[in-house]
């Protein structure tokens, strides 16, 4: 048994704990020794003492691959041992475990002999280092408003760019997910949804039934959520109605769009939704004049029922019968209905845009009314005059004219030449960047060269008219550029005098293209270029014409021979009113575009589709007539073969472009240019002109079919048209 169990100390402490004994340091001999010993009783009978050491209890093996699942804590004893088991235990503890890592013919091994040492765990460092997960929002949180709002003025722009498949209400929808995405967008969303509110197309049938409304179930929704979230109304800045629907009385309509704007106190413009104003009290025009924010304003002007006939002589049309320019003047108005029409524009100090378009028999008088208006209206930059009588508008009144950006000037005959050279002159007018004159009929050339050379802003210019303007009969050009601008970037020219050849003024300004004379000067649209002088100075195209242009001649002619239903009323021409004030049937399907049929006859202006057909012919003439030649030659000197190359039209030095596609939002009948019809028409919401095919929002569904019902739902909703707003040039 002695060999068994091998020799053990047979010291017993008296007290418990630790024997200072037991710590004692060995020399190598004796620790070999009582290792040898050790090693024996380990192996036959295990340890020479029954109680347990307690010490760090060892991890089991499957847990030391894991750290995520060690304790950290510190190691802490389970309970106190017994004095002489504790010493006994601790003795043979340490003398066997100093006696196992000395000796080299140990049958432990390194992981056992690891688990056995007394020391406290440490967690080991990790393997492969993983990334703290982010908050939810962090990096959204990160970015400043500025920039997410740029981002959804990007989403914006890609659901209303021209010639997509979506739409104003695809829009909206999307706005508000991403306002509920992330508190974050919250506010980023609101603005972007409020700042500019679409409302286009006919109102969705189970909402209107839902609300028991007859019409504007939107606008109503709209006006109750601004009445009760004042911060929501002052996001608001411009609004688009939609359009009337067919047979409602237009007075409760415009009611209605003005209860909307009186609960939006930085209102600044009304687009899409336009009303005749007859000199009378009307809400919506009263909502419009308290917007103290307004910054645009289109008045389209019908006679006044309360309006003074004017007396004039019988003689008069007999005397004027040589003179194209002249026309009967209406009346003028009452002192009240032009204090009234004045004190509408009282508080608008921050209007930037004013339009004002006269139906047939309107006027504004007296004479000084126009410009105590623009007196009142500091901060105008865009003026629209259109179709004034002499009464209302004449060289006076261009001369008393503010500082202006942009001018348009349409059917205005008491505007002459004479009046045109005194205001390029004068000081104010050097502001103006972009000037149109449309059938003005400037009858002077050289009032053409001073508007040029005086205007040093300007930048655009379009000259529309049906007369040549003449060239002084006692003056000679001697040197070109006759007609010169430094800064004039693009030029509409557009003079039909002459129908199948140049006249004398397309000719000057072709030769003073040629000389230099406008060295800014990158695009230039002339509709009317029978013999394409200008043409021949721009750039070469490869194709001008578009492919509806082959077509648009056989739609026509299948136009006029479809019979048409004869007209209820006779053909004589009457001055165009709003729609009826009386109560009468409501059409809830289809809409009314009042505005479509009550403007002036505008003079003939050249059509951008034959121009473009002109041009093509002109071009496929030019490639059969090569610029080049090229001549191949035997080694004996005879020519073997010669072919001609490279034949093309205008002048590949050039930096104009010859432009013949109409501006955005203008058509091809009215020479390209964006006249007051084109402002005041429906912008694409009409579906039966045209054939057009309104937005569904099938756009943004899966291919194929939809076989969940709700899916459908989430992005359906009433067939709407892609409303296109339009500004004047």
């Amino acid at each position: 048994m002695g060999s068994v169990m091998g020799p053990g100390h047979s010291y017993v402490p008296q007290n418990a704990g630790y024997s200072p004994d037991s710590f004692a340091r060995r020399g190598p001999s004796n620790r070999e020794s009582i290792a040898r010993s050790d090693r024996s009783s380990y192996n036959a009978m295990g340890p020479a003492y029954s109680p347990k050491t307690q010490r760090p209890n060892p991890l089991p093996l499957a847990m030391m691959g894991n750290y995520a699942q060690i304790d950290a804590r510190p190691t802490m004893y389970q309970r106190r041992p017994s004095s002489i088991a504790s010493t006994a235990s601790s003795a043979v503890t340490n003398e066997s475990f100093d006696g196992i890592l000395g000796s080299p013919t140990s049958s432990r091994t390194s992981h056992e002999s690891w688990q056995s040492a007394p020391r406290s765990w440490q967690r080991p460092a990790p393997i492969k280092q993983y990334r703290r997960r982010r908050p939810q929002g962090e990096l959204l949180a990160v970015l400043p408003d500025e920039v997410l709002g740029l981002i959804l003025d990007n989403l914006r722009g890609l659901h209303l760019a021209p010639g997509g498949a979506s739409c104003a209400t695809c829009m909206m929808r999307d706005l508000c997910s991403v306002a509920v995405s992330a508190r974050k967008l919250l506010k980023v969303a609101q603005s972007a949804l409020y700042e500019d509110i679409q409302l286009v197309g006919s109102d969705l049938h189970t909402q209107k039934k839902r609300l028991k409304l007859n019409f504007g179930s939107r606008l109503v929704l709209l006006r109750r959520t601004l009445r009760s979230n004042p911060e929501l109304a002052i996001m608001v800045h411009s609004l688009k109605a939609p359009a009337i629907p067919q047979g409602l009385p237009m007075d409760l309509y415009s009611n209605l769009v003005a209860s909307v704007l009186m609960a939006c106190p930085n209102f600044e413009r009304l687009v899409g939704f336009h009303l005749n104003y007859d000199f009378s009290f009307n809400r919506l025009f009263h909502a419009l004049s308290t917007r103290e924010q307004l910054r645009e304003i289109h008045w389209t002007l019908e006679a006044s029922p309360l309006q003074r006939k004017r007396r004039m002589s019988n003689a008069a049309p007999m005397l004027n019968s040589g003179n194209a320019r002249y026309q009967e003047a209406p009346g003028d108005l009452q002192e009240q209905q032009s204090r009234d029409f004045f004190e509408l524009h009282s508080n608008w100090s921050n209007l930037t845009t004013l339009s004002i378009h006269c139906l047939p028999g309107a006027t504004l008088t007296p004479v000084s009314l126009l410009p105590d208006i623009l007196s009142d209206t500091p901060s105008l930059q865009t003026l629209h005059l259109s179709h004034l009588p002499f009464t209302a508008f004449n060289d006076a009144n261009l001369l008393s004219l503010p500082s202006l950006h942009t001018l348009t000037m349409s059917h205005l005959p008491g505007v002459s030449s004479a009046g045109l050279s005194s205001f390029a002159r004068r000081p104010s007018s050097r502001t103006l960047r972009e000037l149109t004159l449309h059938h003005i009929d400037v009858d002077s050339l050289p009032t053409i060269g001073q508007i040029l050379s005086n205007l040093t802003s300007l930048e655009t210019l379009a000259i529309v008219q049906t007369q040549m303007p003449q060239f002084p009969e006692d003056e000679m050009i001697w040197l070109f550029p006759y007609l010169a601008s430094s800064t004039l970037n693009k030029l509409h020219w557009d003079i039909t005098s002459h129908p199948s050849c140049t006249n004398m003024a397309d000719s000057i300004l072709a030769k003073s293209i040629a000389a230099s004379g406008f060295p800014s000067l990158r695009t230039l649209r002339a509709p009317h270029d029978p013999d394409g002088v200008f043409q021949s100075l721009c750039k070469p195209l490869e194709k001008v014409e578009m492919a509806s242009d082959k077509y648009r001649g056989l739609i026509k002619e299948c136009n006029t021979a479809r019979p048409r239903s004869p007209p209820k009323t006779p053909t004589t021409p009457s001055t165009p009113k709003t729609l009826s004030k009386s109560p009468g049937m409501i059409s809830t399907t289809s809409l009314a575009f009042p505005m479509e049929d009550q403007l002036f006859p505008s003079k003939v202006s050249s059509n951008l589709s034959q121009s473009r057909r002109a041009a093509q012919a002109r071009l496929e003439a030019a490639r059969q007539t090569p610029r080049f030649t090229v001549n191949v030659v035997n080694e004996d000197g005879s020519l073997a073969e010669t072919w001609g190359m490279a034949g093309y039209m205008g002048d590949a030095a050039s930096a104009v472009d010859y432009c013949v596609r109409p501006d955005a939002g203008a058509v091809d009948e009215n020479g390209g240019l964006v006249e007051i019809a084109d402002v005041l028409g429906d912008g694409g919401e009409n579906l039966r002109d045209g054939g057009r095919e309104g937005c569904t929002g099938r756009w943004n569904t899966w291919a194929g079919i939809v076989v969940d019902k709700r899916d459908k739902e989430r992005w359906w909703h009433t067939e709407r048209g892609r409303w296109r707003g339009v500004e004047l040039a």
